[in-house]
C-alpha cells in the first residue's frame, strides 16, 4: 500500500510540478509576470502562495483519486466487463453498459472543470456528454460482440459527425460553438473514464472478442469519444441560444484561503454547490447502479464490497480536493499568466504555448502506459523514447496552433477536417491495432493541466489582445485546444504504425533478395 501511495504521488507530481515551474520561470523572467515581488502582503506574493498551495492540494487530490479509482472505478469496470460478457440477454448488457458508461463520465474531472468554465446549465452539459459516452460504450461493446471492423465503424460515425456539423455551418451563431463541440469529445476520456472503459472492453473482448480478442479490446475509448461530439452537436442544433456569452472571470487573490473555502463548500443559497456536493452528485449514482447490478448478478464476497466502498471514498476525497484546487488556484493563475503573456510579441506567445505542450505531454502519466503498450505490440521496433518524442511534438504543435487560432482568428475546421481526413487515409495503410490504439490515445494526451491551466491561459491572452472580457467569440476562437490535443496523438501513432509497416516490408524485401542471391550462387553455369 505504501508503494502504491508513493507511486501515485510521484505520478501526480510529474503531471503538475513542471507546469508550476514554467509559471515561475515565465513570471520571474518578466515574460508573463504574475507578481514582481515576494513581499508578504503584496498581491504578487499572494499569487505565488496561491499557486504553491493549489499545486500541493492538486497533487494530493490527484494521487488520492488515482488510488481510489484503481480500487473502485477500475474494479467496477473489470467486474462489469467480466459479468456482462457472460450475460445471455443482450438487453441486460445494453442497459448496464449504458448506465455505468454515462454515470462514470459524470465523475470525470476534466468534464466538471470545463462545465464550470462555460455559461450554460452545468448539468445539462454534463448529462449530454455523459449520454453520448453511454450510447457509444454500448455501440463499442456491440462491435466487439459482433466482431466487426473497427475502421469501418470509425469511418461511419465520423462521417455522421461531419454531416451534422455541416448543418451547424448554416447558422452563424451555432457555428461559433464548433470548437467547444470537439472539445466535448476530448474531455470525456480521462482519469475516471479511461480505466473503466479499458477494463470493460478487455473483459468483453476476452470472452466474446473471438480469435482477435487482444486487438478487439482496443478502440472502445476512441469510439466513446465520438458520442459527446454527436450529442453536443444535436444539443446546439436544437437550442443554439442555450449558451450565454462567455464572461472572463475576475481574479481576486486578496484572501486566498476564502477562495478555497468558496470552492469547496456550497453557498448559502446553493447558487454555487461547491466541489463536495458536485462530486457527491457525480459518484453516488455510480455506486447505486453498480451495487444494484452486483446484488442481482455478481454477488461479490463482503470483503471485496468493502474494498470497493473504500475505493469510492478515497476517490471522493481526492476528487473534491483536486476540483477545489483547480477552481480556487489553477484557473485564476492560468488567466493571470494569459493576461500578462498577451502583451508579448505574437511569435513569443506561440513559442511559449509550444513549449508548454511539450512539457504537458511528457509529464502525463497515462502517456507512459501508452508508450509501453506500443513498444510491446511492435515487438520492440518502436521504442518508448521514439513514441514520447512523436507525441510531445504533436501536442506541442496542437497547443501552438490553438494559441495561433486565438491570435489570428481562423476556423478550427481548417485543422480538424484535414487532420481527420489524413487519419482516415492512414487507416488503410497501417495495422488495425495501431489505428485502434491511436484513437484510444487521444484521451491520454489531454490530462488535468490541459483543461485547468492551458485553456484559461489562452482565454487570458485572447482577452488582453482584443481588450475584451465577454462575448460568444471566446467559444469560437479560444476553445478547441482539447480537441487538437486529442487529434495529434492519433496522427502521431498512425505515423509510427506506418513506419513500423515500412520497416517490416523492408526487412521482408531484404530477406527475399538474400534468398534470391543464395539461390543464384547454387546455379551451375555451363560454358
Amino acid at each position: 500500500m505504501k508503494n502504491r501511495i508513493l507511486r501515485s504521488l510521484l505520478s501526480a507530481s510529474l503531471s503538475i510540478i513542471p507546469i508550476i515551474l514554467i509559471v515561475f520561470i515565465l513570471s520571474l523572467s518578466e515574460i508573463a509576470p504574475i507578481g514582481n515581488t515576494f513581499t508578504r502582503g503584496d498581491l504578487g506574493f499572494n499569487n505565488y502562495i496561491l499557486l504553491g498551495v493549489g499545486a500541493v492540494i492538486m497533487i494530493i487530490g490527484l494521487a488520492l483519486f488515482q488510488i481510489g479509482a484503481e480500487k473502485g472505478l477500475s474494479k467496477v469496470g473489470e467486474y462489469m466487463g467480466a459479468s456482462l460478457s457472460k450475460q445471455k440477454r443482450l438487453i441486460i448488457v445494453i442497459i448496464f453498459a449504458f448506465a455505468l458508461g454515462a454515470l462514470i463520465t459524470c465523475a470525470e474531472p476534466s468534464i466538471m472543470i470545463v462545465a464550470n468554465q462555460v455559461n450554460i446549465n452545468k448539468w445539462a452539459l454534463v448529462f449530454s456528454i455523459a449520454a453520448g459516452v453511454g450510447i457509444f460504450v454500448v455501440i463499442g461493446i456491440l462491435r466487439i460482440v459482433l466482431q466487426k471492423s473497427l475502421n469501418v465503424w470509425y469511418l461511419f460515425y465520423y462521417l455522421l459527425v461531419f454531416l451534422l456539423i455541416c448543418l451547424l455551418q448554416v447558422d452563424a451563431q451555432a457555428q461559433k460553438f464548433l470548437p467547444f463541440i470537439f472539445d466535448a469529445g476530448g474531455v470525456t476520456t480521462g482519469s475516471a473514464t479511461v480505466p473503466f472503459i479499458l477494463a470493460l472492453g478487455a473483459g468483453v473482448a476476452s470472452t466474446r472478442g473471438g480469435k482477435n480478442s487482444r486487438e478487439s479490446s482496443f478502440g472502445l475509448v476512441g469510439l466513446a469519444s465520438v458520442g459527446p461530439i454527436l450529442t453536443m452537436t444535436i444539443l446546439i442544433l436544437v437550442n443554439p441560444s442555450g449558451f450565454s456569452e462567455y464572461v472572463v472571470p475576475t481574479v481576486d487573490v486578496s484572501n486566498i484561503w476564502s477562495r478555497f473555502l468558496v470552492a469547496i463548500m456550497p453557498s448559502s443559497n446553493f447558487a454555487s454547490m461547491g466541489s463536495i456536493i458536485e462530486v457527491l452528485m457525480a459518484l453516488m449514482p455510480i455506486v447505486i447502479v453498480f451495487f444494484v447490478y452486483e446484488l442481482i448478478f455478481i454477488k461479490l464476497p463482503w470483503k471485496k464490497v468493502v474494498q470497493l466502498l473504500i475505493g469510492f471514498l478515497v476517490s471522493f476525497i481526492g476528487l473534491v480536493l483536486f476540483l477545489t484546487a483547480v477552481s480556487a488556484a489553477m484557473n485564476p493563475i492560468g488567466l493571470q499568466v494569459g493576461f500578462a503573456l498577451g502583451s508579448q510579441p505574437k511569435w513569443l506567445i506561440i513559442v511559449v504555448a509550444f513549449i508548454l505542450g511539450l512539457v504537458t505531454i511528457l509529464c502525463e502519466p497515462a502517456v507512459h502506459v501508452l508508450t509501453s503498450q506500443i513498444e510491446d505490440i511492435s515487438d520492440g521496433q518502436l521504442k518508448k523514447v521514439t513514441v514520447l518524442i512523436a507525441l510531445s511534438i504533436g501536442v506541442g504543435v496542437a497547443i501552438g496552433l490553438s494559441m495561433a487560432r486565438a491570435l489570428f482568428k481562423f476556423s478550427i475546421m481548417y485543422i480538424i477536417v484535414p487532420g481527420y481526413l489524413l487519419s482516415f487515409v492512414l487507416m488503410f495503410f497501417v495495422p488495425d491495432t495501431y489505428t485502434a490504439i491511436a484513437f484510444d490515445s487521444g484521451g491520454t494526451a489531454s490530462g488535468p493541466m490541459s483543461v485547468s491551466f492551458i485553456l484559461p491561459l489562452i482565454i487570458g491572452v485572447y482577452s488582453t489582445i482584443n481588450n475584451q472580457t465577454s462575448g460568444l467569440s471566446f467559444y469560437e476562437d479560444c476553445f478547441g485546444v482539447i480537441a487538437l490535443i486529442a487529434l495529434t496523438p492519433i496522427l502521431a501513432i498512425q505515423a509510427l504504425g506506418l513506419a513500423s509497416r515500412y520497416k517490416e516490408y523492408s526487412s521482408y524485401r531484404l530477406m527475399r533478395e538474400q534468398l534470391a542471391d543464395s539461390r543464384n550462387d547454387e546455379i551451375i553455369h555451363f560454358n
